[in-house]
């Protein structure tokens, strides 16, 4: 029996050229094309290498990570402390071919392994029709040198991928061809970013725009696109989102792009008397607060209102690592973080609250916060702003030329930053008419970190003069 023409093998695949796939991926909506050089280990037996950490991709959309052991022999032991830990992200991806036609594949994902560090694409035939076995199995073509992967990410984060193979038109293209560094291992398009040179100079250059504006209204964009009025204590955030173009969306993924954009208060310039940086606002996935609510778990370990309000009980305060908070009783752990060494430990390991009787008051799992931290934070900006009375109501603000740029991060440095005391757990949780029927809860579950701290979240944290620049 004749054995099927791989997709790849076609006379179409040979001369396909890269205008024409990007013609093809632009029919898929796709907004951005990533491409990797394959190595000779990248293939069906080891999995292809995509970077050291999940944080080095946030361009690459993942379901919700799951951690589990894995029963890999390849597991080491690094400074003393054996571990057998993984994380899993599965992929929304498609194979596509020459001709445009698309071969869902089931069973592709992410996998994390913090003992090397290292991620691996994994499953990116099993369960698919597709036929290309020939370029990913080591025992035939799959250590070839001249391949590349092609990855394009649609409207609705579908990933399309695609394999250009050695002595092809568009192998020899992309070896000839120009990239935005989007991680260490992967290249992006540059037609994808609407002709701007790089997202950093784009992203300088709105900001300096921003601060010739002087005084901004307080603002909120709408969903239609159209700046309104905003007067609530969160305006210095939104009215900067509103001038980037940025609509308010509950999805964690960066502000401009492809960076986080976050404003933080001083009183004046250069920044003077700053407070500190909220980092991320997840809601537990654990403990007394899940499994009984958050109406009940404020009732418990809330306090009476201190300015006097009647009938309202708060959660606040700042919860530092292995110290007890004196407004709640309750300390906060970091369970399955080694210290000394900055490594997971435990796959399943977590930020608790810890009341005095040893109960879990509230977790949020490492794998929870691993996914946002992936996806908000690879690279970030932090933009000085005052604030003042506006004639109209509500505040005014004004945007400094003095930004903070943060760029390569993992969720190693997250723990590690709370096990030294610099970040911590700061809720806003308010519960009204406690004793009625009619109780009115307003959750908000936030990590800060002192903002002469950030740069230790961060590979490498610069300041600009934007001015100057």
């Amino acid at each position: 029996m004749t054995q099927k023409i791989g997709i790849y093998d076609t006379d179409t695949a040979r001369n396909l050229n890269l205008e024409t796939l990007t013609s093809r991926f632009a029919r898929l909506n796709v907004k951005n094309i990533y491409v990797k050089k394959l190595a000779s280990n990248d293939n069906s037996k080891n999995q292809a290498y995509f970077g050291s950490h999940l944080t080095d991709l946030p361009f690459i959309p993942t379901g919700e990570i799951v951690a589990s052991e894995t029963t890999s022999s390849k597991t080491t032991a690094r400074k003393g402390h054996k571990r057998k830990i993984k994380y899993q992200a599965s992929l929304k991806l498609s194979w596509l071919d020459a001709e445009g036609h698309t071969y869902p594949t089931p069973n592709s994902k992410l996998i994390y392994y913090p003992q090397y560090p290292e991620v691996r694409f994994s499953g990116f035939l099993k369960g698919s029709s597709v036929n290309i076995s020939r370029w990913m199995d080591p025992k035939q073509e799959g250590r070839a040198e001249g391949r590349w992967l092609v990855l394009a990410v649609g409207e609705d984060e579908t990933i399309y991928a695609y394999l250009a193979t050695p002595e092809s038109l568009l192998s020899r293209e992309l070896e000839n061809t120009e990239f935005f560094e989007a991680s260490s291992v992967f290249g992006e398009l540059s037609s994808c970013k609407s002709g701007f040179i790089s997202t950093r100079g784009a992203l300088i250059t709105k900001l300096l725009e921003i601060h010739e504006m002087g005084w901004i209204p307080g603002q909120k964009l709408s969903s239609l696109g159209i700046k309104e009025p905003y007067t609530a204590l969160n305006a210095g955030g939104y009215t900067l989102e509103a001038e980037l173009g940025v609509a308010p969306n509950g999805r964690a993924e960066p502000d401009y792009l492809g960076w986080e954009v976050k404003q933080f208060g001083v009183k004046g310039f250069p920044a003077t008397g700053t407070k500190p940086t909220t980092l991320m606002t997840p809601e537990p996935n654990g403990g007394f607060y899940v499994e009984h609510g958050a109406e009940e778990f404020v009732k418990r370990y809330g306090y009476p209102d201190k300015s006097g309000k009647p009938d309202r009980l708060n959660f606040g305060g700042k919860h530092l690592v292995d110290q007890t908070c004196k407004t709640t009783n309750l300390k906060l752990r970091l369970i399955g973080f080694h210290s000394a060494n900055l490594s997971i430990v435990d796959a399943m390991g977590v930020i608790a609250l810890i009341d005095e009787n040893d109960v879990i008051a509230a977790s949020w799992s490492f794998a929870k916060l691993m996914d946002h931290w992936k996806r908000k934070h690879a690279q970030a900006v932090y933009v000085p702003c005052m604030s003042q009375p506006s004639t109209r109501g509500g505040k005014e603000y004004y945007y400094g030329k003095d930004i903070e740029l943060g760029m390569g991060t993992n969720f190693e440095m997250i723990l590690a930053a709370m096990a030294a005391g610099h970040a911590y757990y700061d809720p806003g949780i308010k519960l009204e008419n406690a004793t009625t029927a009619k109780q009115r809860i307003k959750k908000r579950s936030q990590f800060r970190v002192n903002h002469k701290r950030l740069n230790n979240l961060y590979k490498k944290y610069e300041f600009i003069d934007i001015a100057t620049t």
